[in-house]
């Protein structure tokens, strides 16, 4: 792959998280009821070790994984993630409606992972 086509590809790729990040600021302001989060239930500790655990998931992926299946890999850790966190959301602080939220997030970033993969 040229160096001009992996440029493109990371911007692309940046800007699709840009723009999943201005999505997901706009459903929060509209879906969510209150301002309940996941810390201040008892939910806190196994949502952190999830989050530590995935951390050290996507650090190490980017170490093993070939740069081909490298966004297909971050496409999938996205969706794997929205999935998890709504599901926290839903056991912990169903009331919030944050769960939606995250449901439609991992929607969308099925369906972007699906586009770039058949692209």
């Amino acid at each position: 792959m040229s160096k001009w086509k992996k440029k493109v590809i990371f911007l692309s790729f940046a800007f699709v998280l840009f723009i999943l990040a201005v999505i997901q600021f706009v459903l929060d302001k509209t879906i969510t009821k209150n301002d309940e989060k996941i810390s201040h239930t008892d939910g806190c500790i196994p949502y952190r070790w999830f989050m530590v655990i995935g951390a050290i998931v996507v650090i190490s992926l980017a170490f093993f994984v070939q740069e081909s299946y490298r966004y297909i890999c971050n496409g999938v850790l996205l969706i794997l993630i929205f999935g998890v966190r709504s599901i926290f959301e839903w056991k912990y602080i169903r009331s919030s409606k944050k769960h939606v939220m995250s449901l439609l997030m991992m929607g969308i970033s099925l369906v972007g992972t699906v586009v770039y993969v058949l692209m």
